[in-house]
């Protein structure tokens, strides 16, 4: 006679192998008739050229790209005629250059912050079209990007710098690797200005995979670039052993 244990065990499998099934039918649904490389990103409208504009003209109105005159090393707005901005001229840079293709305002503002806070991880690929395009001829041998400790990413239940990163190593064909770890959990960085930022953030990180990044030129991803503390607090533990480039989805600018 069959005890209660075996009959749970059968039942537990045959529920797993439901969910596994339904698992699989969500993934074809999601990815074959509703697949997410053909709509608009910020609204949702059907659009023709995904991977040439991954949005519509009605949004593309209310969008603030980042051009004009913008600093060489940050590429943040610069409303007189220099070449390099306040920031960079008065604080090391361990990164060679920025590239961010927005202006954290706006209709962009609100996308970053549905992506990164209501979980709409298929907006890294719209994301990733976007800065594909505005790196342009940028040439490096591998993409990474700037961690989370295990305890935040819990708590997000993703980190959207790795993700904006794997998908543009698919875009560009370059491969992403992890060559940070967040070691421990800082205080909310919004609130600080550089220096405090900074301070904030020491020995936050530690660098892996060192040999993975031995004289090469490593492209490091996050969602949005500010004083620049966190992408350069990195950039510092990378530049010892490869030249880092940086880029993010928008230039949100100091006040």
């Amino acid at each position: 006679m069959m005890n209660k244990s075996c009959k749970n065990n059968k039942k537990s499998q045959k529920n797993h192998k439901f969910a596994d099934i339904f698992s699989k039918i969500s993934v074809f649904f999601d990815k074959y008739l509703f697949p997410d490389d053909i709509k608009c990103i910020f609204c949702g409208k059907d659009i023709p050229l995904f991977y040439e504009k991954p949005y519509c003209e009605n949004c593309e109105k209310d969008l603030v790209f980042n051009k004009g005159n913008r600093c060489l090393i940050c590429d943040m707005p610069i409303k007189n005629e220099a070449k390099i901005c306040d920031f960079c001229q008065n604080n090391k840079r361990y990164f060679k250059k920025a590239y961010c293709p927005f202006i954290y305002k706006d209709k962009i503002r609100q996308a970053i912050l549905s992506y990164k806070f209501d979980n709409r991880r298929y907006m890294a690929k719209g994301f990733a079209v976007l800065i594909a395009k505005y790196i342009n001829d940028l040439k490096v041998d591998l993409i990474t990007f700037v961690p989370m400790t295990k305890k935040k990413q819990k708590e997000r239940s993703f980190n959207q710098a790795e993700r904006l990163a794997n998908e543009l190593g698919k875009l560009l064909n370059i491969p992403v690797i992890k060559a940070l770890e967040k070691i421990k959990d800082t205080d909310e960085q919004k609130v600080l200005d550089y220096k405090e930022r900074s301070k904030n953030l020491k020995d936050a990180f530690r660098i892996i995979n060192r040999d993975l990044i031995k004289d090469k030129s490593v492209l490091l991803v996050d969602d949005i670039l500010t004083t620049c503390a966190t992408i350069n607090t990195c950039a510092e533990y990378l530049s010892k052993n490869s030249t880092v480039y940086v880029t993010a989805i928008a230039r949100n600018i100091p006040e």
